[in-house]
């Protein structure tokens, strides 16, 4: 029985367990646009279809699928001006290690040759780059591939599926000619076997940092993203119990990775700990501490768990390590805990560690919600009491997809109430995606409430329509709260660091900081019969909280525009 190029992509697909493909369209995708409309009728839907409206969007809803549902989203775009447009939400997922499949369309043929085949087009002319389309995403994919004839199609896509999802995982990109879509051929679609992958940490390296870390009279744990799998966090739990070891989160950190009202969770910044450690074992941390704020000790073990080891996604990586294991977290801490249950755990220093660390009841999150409550009436509304009001009202089962820069500390510092497996970060490899991961997310969770907390300079760089047409055609309903302050406060705080007595200083004129006249941003919800709020009262954030709820389980997406004082 014969198939088409593109009833092979879809079937392809199908076999490799992808489920849902994301596409801002273009002209080359016709032909699977007719194997889906063929398979959806004869009763096979195959992979389901999500139509975007701008690349950016596309992409970074595919992230949010990925993330929080864990399977593997194709992403379709319209030849290298899609692949150009999706970019920097492609680069998001390279340095986020989140597996997806960038398919753009060429052509091979242009308008050579005439022939009721080609359904050439002319535009193609102008929209071919010399050398191909794979080479501009060369820097942030870690697997391309043109797809060079017909017969090589099926095994170069069911490829590109397995690479995506390989340790470390992340996007992979593949260019299709719209002329091998199209074809027709008679012989069977191939078999294409599945390799299982697995690594397995090596029982040698286990033995040595159990060792190491039963010698050590000061340890530290550090993490940014273990908590990207919550299984891997209930098992750095029970190492950290066994050990009283003091776990700290990285500044960067894109997960929950340890319970915030646990005794040993040690805050984010570990500044002078790292200082004070004998031994620091950074578990899924690229980027643990600041090398040029501080550093370990000379005489400090220094040991990295990451299955993004050797690092090589970063131009530089100038951290010291005695040991780097490059293997998944989640079987590295399960060996790590059954190798420690089996010894004697004696040491004295464990259990003074133990009783100067589990006596510490978490100080730094009552005095920062003293501090808050004292500016609880403030007018511009000071974003420390937005951050604490949202705590005071989360539902514990809420995704929280974080885009904002100046108030991530605030963030980290009082909202507390989020779940490992339920907090992304969308800040990383650049801004404008946390709407499209918020959207993403709730598509792979449809049962959970999703909260997008978003700075006014990010939510300016989103393709805030798009999302909201998505959002509205697909009833997928998020609330998003705008951290409102007017302002790019991050240039404004980059400037004086350089200049703190400069004349922009001296003369309040600063480029690049304004946003204003500041837009009725929630206005715009109006046009996608969604609901919108502007909230200027610090004592209104929890009603509008309470009623931007409400319109969100009618199935409205809600926005809330929050004013908060320009100066913080």
């Amino acid at each position: 029985m014969g198939y088409s190029g593109g009833e092979a992509l879809v079937e392809v697909l199908r076999r490799q367990g992808v489920k849902a493909i994301f596409s801002s369209p273009g002209s080359e995708w016709g032909p699977v646009w007719e194997a889906l409309a063929k398979f959806h009728a004869q009763g096979d839907k195959g992979p389901e279809y999500f139509n975007c409206r701008h690349e950016t969007l596309a992409v970074s809803a595919a992230m949010g699928y990925a993330q929080k549902g864990g399977e593997l989203p194709v992403v379709l775009l319209h030849t290298s001006a899609g692949l150009l447009n999706g970019a920097m939400a492609i680069r998001r997922a390279y340095m986020y290690q989140v597996p997806m499949v960038v398919i753009t369309g060429d052509s091979i043929r242009f308008t050579e040759g005439k022939g009721p085949e080609s359904g050439r087009g002319w535009q193609w002319l102008s929209r071919a780059d010399v050398g191909g389309s794979s080479q501009l995403a060369a820097p942030f994919v870690k697997w391309r591939q043109d797809i060079t004839s017909r017969e090589t199609l099926a095994g170069t896509v069911a490829r590109a599926c397995e690479l995506a999802c390989m340790a470390p995982r992340g996007p992979v990109y593949l260019s299709i000619s719209k002329e091998y879509l199209q074809e027709e051929r008679e012989e069977s679609l191939p078999q294409i076997p599945t390799p299982i992958t697995c690594s397995t940490p090596d029982r040698a390296d286990i033995e040595k940092i159990a060792e190491l870390l039963l010698e050590s009279q000061q340890p530290i744990l550090i993490t940014e993203r273990v908590g990207i799998e919550p299984r891997a966090v209930e098992k750095l739990i029970e190492l950290a119990d066994m050990l009283s070891i003091p776990v700290f989160e990285s500044l960067a950190r894109q997960a929950v990775n340890f319970p915030r009202e646990h005794p040993l969770h040690a805050g984010f910044d570990v500044t002078e700990a790292i200082r004070e450690a004998d031994l620091v074992l950074a578990v899924a941390a690229t980027t643990p501490w600041n090398p040029q704020l501080t550093s370990p000790r000379s005489a400090a073990r220094v040991v990295f768990i990451d299955d993004q080891a050797p690092f090589d996604r970063l131009p530089f990586w100038n951290y010291r390590a005695d040991m780097i294991v490059a293997a998944d977290p989640l079987p590295v801490l399960e060996a790590l805990v059954d190798s420690l249950a089996a010894k004697r755990l004696t040491s004295p220093a464990r259990f003074a560690r133990m009783d100067s660390g589990k006596a510490t009841p978490d100080q730094s999150f009552v005095s920062r919600k003293q501090i808050t409550l004292a500016s609880q009436e403030k007018k511009p509304i000071d974003p420390r009491w937005l951050c604490l009001s949202i705590n005071e009202w989360l539902p514990p089962e809420a995704i929280v997809v974080l885009e904002t820069i100046t108030h991530t500390a605030a963030i980290n510092g009082l909202i507390r109430r989020i779940k490992p497996g339920n907090y992304y970060r969308a800040d990383g490899g650049g801004l404008g995606t946390g709407m499209g991961v918020a959207l993403g997310a709730k598509l792979a969770s449809a049962t959970q409430p999703v909260l997008h907390l978003v700075g006014d300079g990010s939510f300016n760089y989103s393709p805030v329509l798009a999302a909201l047409g998505f959002s509205q055609e697909y009833r997928l309903p998020v609330l998003t709260v705008v951290f409102n302050n007017g302002a790019y406060r991050a240039m404004q705080i980059a400037h004086l660091r350089i200049y703190p007595e400069g004349w922009a200083a001296r003369n309040g004129k600063f480029y690049g900081v304004d946003i204003s006249p500041s837009p009725d941003y929630a206005q715009l919800m109006k046009a996608f019969d969604a609901y919108g709020e502007k909230v200027e009262e610090p004592q209104e954030i929890a009603p509008a909280l309470g009623r931007a709820w409400a319109e969100v389980e009618k199935g409205r997406s809600a926005l809330l525009d929050v004013i908060l004082d320009p100066g913080k």
